[in-house]
């Protein structure tokens, strides 16, 4: 048997680590610590976001990586926060939360599925060309628990209007399903030069004491963030697009 490097095990912990936290956001869910929940989520986000940090940093991707990282963003990303979601939020809306967060866990396997197949074909020109076909799984999970954390802060809106939190959750299921350019923030700051580790780190530092310090705030601040650089995304698309039928 090969004898394993201990760097290529690193990104494959890291991933561990988030799968841990997205089992621990389901338990505390069905123990109504909704918060402790979606903390959770936010560390395996970080987790996934550090596994392919890591991985390209140290040269250690693997196929047994991308795979455990997919089946791990499916768990943290798919089935945790429909979970959180519905018990926090959804579950006195009976059929339409339950129709709501079964649709959007398929809308996330569907969505990982895609990837993979696209990953194992290599053909997928957004991906090459630093965009993401549709959002991804991550970004989808931070978008349908913001609903959750605006009744942290103290509004109760989300509860009286289960209808529109529906709408929202399967609008943001749609789009990680969707062929909607969006920018590749792991392709953008980890493959390119090396400063760009120095810009990566220092957004990095940035967003997390944003998240430690105003939490439920910070992360309503990023979705709104990411939700409005959509449409400059599609543009860059349209432009890189150009230039290369121009080559």
């Amino acid at each position: 048997m090969k004898r394993i490097k201990f760097k290529s095990l690193v990104p494959n912990l890291i991933t561990l680590t988030g799968l841990c936290f997205g089992l621990s956001s389901i338990r505390f869910a069905f123990e109504d610590q909704f918060e402790l929940g979606v903390a959770c989520i936010l560390i395996a986000a970080v987790c996934d976001t550090l596994d392919g940090f890591f991985a390209r940093m140290l040269k250690s991707s693997s196929e047994l990586g991308a795979q455990l990282d997919s089946l791990s963003d499916f768990l943290c990303f798919g089935i945790a926060p429909a979970i959180l979601l519905y018990m926090s939020i959804m579950e006195d809306a009976r059929l339409v939360g339950e129709i709501t967060v079964v649709a959007y866990v398929i809308f996330s396997c569907l969505r990982l599925a895609i990837f993979n197949t696209n990953l194992i074909s290599d053909d997928d020109g957004l991906k090459v060309n630093g965009f993401f076909s549709g959002v991804p799984t991550p970004a989808g999970s931070i978008l349908i628990i913001l609903p959750v954390t605006h009744a942290f802060l103290g509004g109760n809106w989300a509860y009286e209007h289960p209808n529109i939190i529906a709408a929202y959750t399967i609008i943001i299921g749609l789009l990680l399903i969707s062929n909607i350019p969006t920018y590749s923030i792991k392709r953008k700051f980890l493959i390119l030069e090396k400063g760009n580790y120095i810009i990566f780190i220092s957004l990095f530092a940035m967003i997390m004491m944003g998240l430690i310090n105003f939490p439920w705030i910070a992360l309503n601040i990023i979705g709104v963030i990411y939700i409005l650089t959509i449409p400059f995304s599609i543009n860059s698309w349209f432009r890189e697009k150009e230039l290369i039928n121009k080559t």
